[in-house]
């Protein structure tokens, strides 16, 4: 009990630390009356002793609360902690933190805007070098793998639907016929059956001008000059000399210096590859060449939505037409009277059966298969071609047909 007796003492000791807690004072409160109250309990107390041991206590408990306030105020004061007041951020403190936050600020979004600049411009680059790879990859591809669209991929269109329609088989070889009849008429007509004074080897040497040879006609200029000088077979020879260079010149698979065909198409005919020197793949590009022939013609075409056959405009071939006439007439010349109406009455016929050619030039260039002229028999004794025949090479469709078929037998002179 001493020792509590004096740990009370210690906590109201004026030099106690300031840092003893009020609970600890009230201990040392309650403890001063265990002197007390242990006195009281060990003296031979009586029963009312015992009974008023109560009061008693409470009486100890008003004398120690009854001690003087001065230890009392001191250990509960020094037992709260002491806490200086913070005084906080200046004004001018707080606008410079303001301000450097902001500066900050825009330090990171410059630095971000920076990366994701350069992030873009990878991502471009890295794009364009795909398409010049993907470009790269289609170019070294060959070009039978290459898919060509050559239609719209909405609404499908067909060129047939669209391109001129073709003439019949019939009305080409009407027309052929009837353009037989006008070569036999005009030299029955113009050019008398006379002798004339010109050299076999210098008439040979203007129908080889004309295109006139073995190759392409079936005969040598030099055996034809002969039948043209002869009175009994010029009228045949002139037909077959007519009829040659007419026929070439509206022949486009086979065209020679002289022609009747539109211009645009011939220009750009003689500035490509001749479509039979592609062996390795002629079925095509024979296709597309019909292909390309007859879109041409429906832009050539002055009403392109009637669809019909590609007319002639006589102003449009009237030099074409002139030009043929000239070098016809450098061989008909000789048979014709000297006299002014003879000469005019000829050039008049020769200008009508030019044009009727021109005219069927232009029904063959815009239709839709391919043809070809027959310019001599299948052999050297069956005589002149005074007409051509006439073969069909593709189809409608413009395909390749496995063998030509003929539409029209060459006439040949008896």
């Amino acid at each position: 009990m001493a020792f509590y007796h004096y740990i009370a003492q210690r906590q109201v000791t004026p030099g106690s630390p300031t840092s003893t807690t009020t609970s600890t004072s009230s201990t040392a409160t309650s403890t001063e009356i265990a002197p007390e109250t242990r006195e009281t309990v060990s003296g031979d107390t009586s029963s009312e002793d015992w009974a008023n041991m109560p009061n008693k206590q409470e009486e100890a408990v008003d004398t120690a609360a009854s001690t003087p306030q001065t230890g009392t105020t001191t250990a509960a004061s020094t037992s709260t902690p002491t806490t200086s007041p913070n005084p906080g951020l200046k004004g001018g403190e707080v606008a410079g933190v303001a301000v450097g936050c902001l500066v900050a600020g825009l330090l990171i979004g410059i630095i971000f805007g920076w990366f994701l600049r350069r992030a873009m411009r990878r991502s471009k680059h890295q794009k364009g070098g795909t398409g010049s790879e993907e470009r790269a990859k289609m170019l070294s591809q060959p070009k039978d793998d290459i898919p060509v669209a050559l239609e719209p991929l909405g609404k499908k269109m067909k060129l047939e639907n669209v391109i001129l329609q073709p003439a019949s088989d019939s009305k080409i070889v009407s027309d052929l016929g009837r353009l037989e009849d006008i070569i036999r008429q005009h030299v029955e007509a113009v050019y008398h059956s006379g002798p004339v004074d010109v050299e076999v080897v210098t008439f040979a040497n203007t129908l080889t001008n004309l295109g006139i040879s073995k190759k392409s006609s079936g005969f040598d200029a030099e055996t034809v000059a002969g039948w043209c000088l002869q009175p009994g077979t010029r009228r045949g020879a002139l037909q077959h000399v007519i009829s040659h260079v007419l026929f070439r010149s509206i022949d486009w698979n086979s065209p020679g210096p002289l022609t009747l065909l539109p211009k645009p198409a011939v220009d750009f005919l003689q500035s490509i590859r001749p479509v039979k020197e592609y062996r390795d793949n002629f079925d095509v590009m024979s296709f597309a060449w019909t292909r390309w022939r007859t879109l041409s013609a429906l832009f050539l075409h002055p009403a392109p939505n009637e669809r019909t056959p590609l007319e002639l405009s006589e102003p449009d071939v009237q030099d074409q037409a002139e030009v043929v006439a000239k070098a016809l007439d450098s061989v008909l010349h000789f048979f014709v009277a000297p006299d002014q109406e003879s000469r005019r009455k000829q050039r008049d016929h020769l200008h009508v059966m030019i044009i009727d050619a021109a005219k069927l030039g232009y029904v063959l260039f815009s239709h839709t298969s391919d043809w070809r002229f027959v310019y001599k028999g299948e052999s050297r004794k069956e005589g002149a071609v005074v007409c051509v025949g006439l073969e069909k090479l593709s189809g409608p469709d413009g395909r390749r047909l496995s063998s030509p078929q003929r539409i029209a037998e060459p006439r040949l002179l008896s």
